[in-house]
């Protein structure tokens, strides 16, 4: 008897361990869990999209039942543009969690973000029948509805969800949206495609007379995420009031590699092709570091070729040397300073240094800007090679933007500098002045460039002033 009261005992005991080991481990996997969804989510919040997905691939493949890893890096991937990762996510959700509210809203509006507007709507139609008050769903079905044009059957759902929400700001908007006629819905911010093509041609022609065209060919290809790889292809066709016609071209291949979120390197190298059969090489390298979420420092070597009008051109010019730069964009300001110099092949060295402050005030569909622009170049000696005259210039100018985006297939914008400039060490200032007109059309995966400019400060031809135009259409995929 007191043998099997013994054997009884150790059962219990060991039932009791195996239990306490089960709920130690299941706690250690929460908590593996919930830091994994805590560091996805900062990361997301700072804007780092690449280091979230990395982060929450990494803790899905560790807990590969977990939907709410799932649905955050569902998220991960919407915020970069990866749509049809982010669906396929949702989908996967949805297919063992039928009833996931957070995983409908998720997929209702990347099918909106993809104009899959019949299948969206009807997710957001079907969360409303089971809750009328689903103050989310009605703003997601709102949106799509404003998109689709169909302003009357928007105005029917944000009046139906404001009494239920009286006091909410976002549908109070909505229906202020509606009534003064401004049919856009949500919009998000999206990563730049990694895949383009885009053909430009420009055309100067400046109060010396200097008449150029320019034509480029660029083509950009994703191989990996953080890797790209960019093709240059550029023509000019110059011709001087007292120089020969003069043809250039420029090839150029370059890799982009991002080797955190927080730092860029690129590198790349090509060959220019002058009138006469001349062949030199170029190359250029560099490296962006950001240190902080609104500041980018960097710095670059490079070897590039001098070619602003038909003159310069004839000296078969190129320049080596470094730059540095750093970008700070604290709370719509941005503060941009840039310097550089560089040994010419004519034994000439050149600075420049550069600093422009501007703040946008507006709204993302009419945004306006003011701000102010210092420049300065130097030279060593005073050639008359053409890509500068005289050896010294420096300007100080104030400028006012007005950018506008009334749909979703057109931007504009159109900008104007004035202040002083010296063009000359130890001239006096006198007044200087500088018009842009830019225009864009977006249509589906193709966009249109078409801008104008009207007196712009063209430093390297030592001309100061100039007409110049430029056309591009570009297509992404």
């Amino acid at each position: 008897m007191g043998r099997l009261r013994r054997l009884v005992t150790v059962v219990i005991l060991t039932v009791v361990c195996l239990a306490a080991d089960c709920r130690a481990g299941l706690a250690s996997d929460e908590d593996s869990v919930q830091r994994v969804l805590a560091a996805g989510q900062q990361a997301m919040l700072e804007r780092h999209y690449g280091q979230a997905v990395h982060v929450l691939r990494n803790g899905l493949r560790d807990h590969p039942e977990d939907n709410r890893l799932r649905l955050e890096l569902g998220r991960a991937y919407l915020s970069s543009g990866a749509d049809g990762r982010a669906i396929r996510l949702f989908r996967e959700i949805l297919g063992t969690e039928p009833d996931n509210r957070l995983a409908k809203l998720e997929l209702a509006r990347v099918l909106g973000y993809v104009r899959q507007y019949g299948s969206s709507d009807a997710i957001y139609k079907e969360l409303l029948k089971a809750n009328e008050a689903d103050e989310t769903a009605a703003i997601g079905l709102a949106s799509n509805l404003l998109h689709q044009q169909r302003s009357s059957e928007a105005r029917d759902v944000v009046d139906r969800a404001l009494t239920f929400h009286p006091n909410s700001l976002r549908l109070q908007e909505y229906k202020d949206r509606i009534e003064s006629g401004r049919l856009g819905g949500e919009e998000r911010e999206l990563v730049p495609a990694r895949n383009l093509v885009e053909m430009e041609t420009g055309y100067v022609n400046d109060s010396s007379k200097n008449h150029s065209w320019r034509s480029l060919q660029r083509i950009d290809f994703g191989i990996r995420p953080g890797l790209t790889n960019r093709l240059l292809f550029e023509q000019q066709f110059q011709h001087g009031f007292d120089d020969s016609f003069e043809a250039v071209e420029t090839f150029n291949e370059e890799l982009r590699w991002r080797l955190r979120e927080s730092l860029l390197f690129s590198a790349g190298g090509g060959a220019v092709w002058f009138d006469n059969a001349d062949v030199h090489a170029i190359y250029d390298t560099s490296l962006a570091f950001q240190p902080m979420r609104h500041l980018v420092l960097g710095a670059a070597f490079s070897r590039v070729p001098i070619i602003p009008d038909a003159e310069a051109s004839e000296h078969r010019l190129t320049a080596q040397g470094w730059e540095v730069f750093s970008i700070w964009t604290p709370a719509r300001w941005q503060i941009n300073v840039h310097g550089s110099r560089q040994h010419y092949s004519d034994g000439n060295i050149g600075s420049r240094q550069s600093a422009e402050v501007s703040r946008e005030l507006g709204t993302p569909r009419l945004t306006f800007e003011l701000g102010y622009r210092y420049q300065h170049y130097g030279f060593d000696q005073e050639l008359a090679h053409g890509y500068f005259s005289p050896n010294s210039y420096q300007s100080h100018l104030a400028m006012a933007s007005v950018r506008f985006r009334p749909g979703r297939k057109y931007r504009g914008e159109f900008l104007v500098r004035s202040g002083l400039e010296s063009p000359a060490a130890g001239s006096d200032f006198r007044a200087a002045w500088e018009i842009h007109a830019r225009n864009e059309v977006l249509l589906g995966n193709w966009t249109l460039d078409l801008d104008y400019s009207k007196y712009h400060l063209v430093q390297e031809t030592g001309a100061f002033r100039a007409d110049a135009g430029r056309f591009a259409f570009t297509y992404h995929f």
